[in-house]
């Protein structure tokens, strides 16, 4: 159901995280899962309520934000060839550079907090987090997810 929409890039090269973030959040867009205000609202959010988190030494991040932005619900992923920097969650001083990206688009607040948690679960979980970064299709993806019930 969050994958449906089937927004995954793999192995993809950004200078930073506005640039990673933008073709994501124009993806959900293009597909009419979010209101023209999502991209901005994330990345507003993101200043005030960093995303990203050092797991085992791989870092992650989760943007995402509130619900009055969203039309469907959706998530997006983003696996990067070179780290970029997103301000860390627990230490906002503190930059991560981080290779791997769950933008999440959903609408209500116990949708996110729901998410959050299977998504932590998949972060601690090394095997499957290396698979997720290693995968290379929408396919491997998926597969990944659903053995992590995250679908």
């Amino acid at each position: 159901m969050f994958f449906s929409e089937e927004i995954a890039f793999f192995n993809q090269s950004y200078n930073n995280k506005e640039d990673a973030l933008k073709k994501l959040a124009d993806e959900f867009l293009t597909k009419g899962l979010v209101k023209d205000t999502f991209f901005q609202a994330v990345i507003d959010r993101e200043k005030g309520y960093p995303t990203g988190l050092n797991i085992n030494g791989i870092g992650v991040a989760i943007p995402h934000t509130d619900g009055i932005h969203i039309i469907k619900p959706q998530i997006g992923f983003m696996s990067l060839k070179e780290p970029v920097i997103f301000k860390d969650m627990v230490d906002d001083k503190h930059g991560i550079e981080v290779n791997t990206i769950f933008m999440l688009g959903l609408l209500k607040s116990e949708q996110q907090i729901e998410m959050l948690q299977k998504l932590i679960a998949l972060f601690q979980d090394e095997v499957l987090l290396k698979n997720v970064i290693a995968c290379k299709n929408i396919y491997e993806f998926k597969n990944i997810m659903k053995k992590a019930n995250i679908d």
